[in-house]
């Protein structure tokens, strides 16, 4: 019998461990074939205040880690490699707004989860502007979905935004990815599919006896 699991995830698609964190998650639900995940997108900001036009990147990274980004992202790199994820930071001209991609992923509704993994290769890999809206329209419709402009404008995704940053600061999320398993289970960080089974497997009905 299907069993079905919420999954909050808290994220940003700016941040390469959630990039990992999701393709760790995708992997632990592939090793419980009888789970079904809901997942539901959770939106965080790791730089609330970034202009709306972005800035670029080299500016960001000596802003954000001075002379230690080097070693920062060779760290990210070398877990990203682990998950099947092949960085290719330097391809990265600019650090964007992600309120854009909240929006979309929000709009998106039941493919915003597929379409998360899209941003994340167009950004990561791929080096895309994903602070263009015309370059967000792009990557989303190579991926099947298309969204009215007027619909991505709607103040009820700025509002859902704002409710999401609200709740994880109740939450005292101060780091993502940040994942909430049938709002009983919360876990903190990127881990290994092997150390997420377990919060899977405690969210499922047991048979009766």
């Amino acid at each position: 019998m299907t069993q079905f699991v919420d999954v909050e995830i808290y994220a940003d698609i700016i941040c390469p461990w959630c990039y990992i964190g999701k393709k760790r998650l995708d992997a632990a639900f592939k090793a419980r074939p009888q789970v079904t995940p809901r997942y539901i997108w959770r939106c965080f900001l790791l730089n609330p205040s970034m202009p709306e036009d972005g800035m670029d990147r080299g500016a960001y990274l000596l802003g954000k880690f001075g002379n230690a980004a080097p070693a920062v992202y060779g760290r990210i790199a070398g877990a990203g490699l682990e998950s099947g994820i092949n960085f290719n930071f330097d391809a990265i001209k600019r650090t964007p707004d992600s309120r854009k991609t909240h929006r979309y992923i929000l709009a998106a509704a039941a493919a915003g989860h597929d379409l998360s993994d899209a941003f994340f290769q167009a950004y990561f890999l791929d080096g895309r502007d994903i602070g263009d809206d015309q370059e967000l329209a792009r990557i989303a419709g190579e991926h099947g979905v298309e969204i009215d402009p007027e619909r991505l404008a709607d103040p009820a995704f700025d509002r859902q935004i704002t409710n999401d940053i609200e709740m994880a600061r109740q939450l005292r999320v101060d780091g993502v990815p940040f994942m909430v398993f049938a709002g009983q289970y919360a876990i903190a960080g990127a881990h290994m599919p092997e150390h997420l089974i377990p919060a899977i497997d405690g969210c499922l009905v047991k048979p009766a006896n």
